[in-house]
């Protein structure tokens, strides 16, 4: 497996189901919504969690997946880039842990913020190492006809370039 598919899938990987966290939030609130995006994601579930994206919405990618290299571009649409993500890191790891927790939940009229802190645990297919790792995250979501829709995800990944 190449260095860069690693680094790539490293990023992508978080921990521990969401389903506890998913009770503390009403139904359908904006921070459940989040969380049962991020438990999608956990269960490598591409078409459950692009349910919870809006058509549109943008992926921002702040800090490279790789370390020592900086993003080719800071946005990308968000529902391909989701699609890819999830099989992606489902079909690579053997064991892959995503443990959410609601930092702060705002909603005003039709537009809400989510803050996350995203602990991921995740072992690739043959090798032992388990490797963790940390990042907050910030999703922006719109109330449409159909409920609370993701438009917006950015992170802050432990990687040492920024976009510039």
């Amino acid at each position: 497996m190449s260095r860069i598919f690693r680094s790539c899938l490293i990023l992508f990987l978080v921990t521990a189901p969401v389903a506890a966290y998913a009770e503390s939030h009403d139904a359908g609130s904006p921070a459940a919504i989040v969380l049962s995006f991020n438990e999608a994601m956990r269960q490598g579930d591409a078409v459950a969690l692009t349910q919870y994206l809006a058509d549109g919405g943008v992926q921002f990618t702040i800090k490279s997946p790789h370390e020592g290299f900086v993003p080719e571009k800071l946005t990308s649409a968000i529902v391909p880039y989701w699609q890819m993500v999830a099989p992606v890191v489902a079909g690579s790891t053997s064991m892959y842990e995503r443990n959410v927790e609601v930092l702060d939940e705002r909603a005003m009229g039709n537009i809400a913020t989510v803050w996350v802190q995203i602990d991921t645990r995740r072992q690739m297919k043959g090798e032992e190492e388990i490797a963790s790792a940390t990042a907050n995250h910030v999703y922006l979501l719109i109330l449409t006809p159909d409920g609370w829709k993701i438009v917006g995800i950015a992170d802050n990944r432990a990687i040492d370039k920024i976009t510039g």
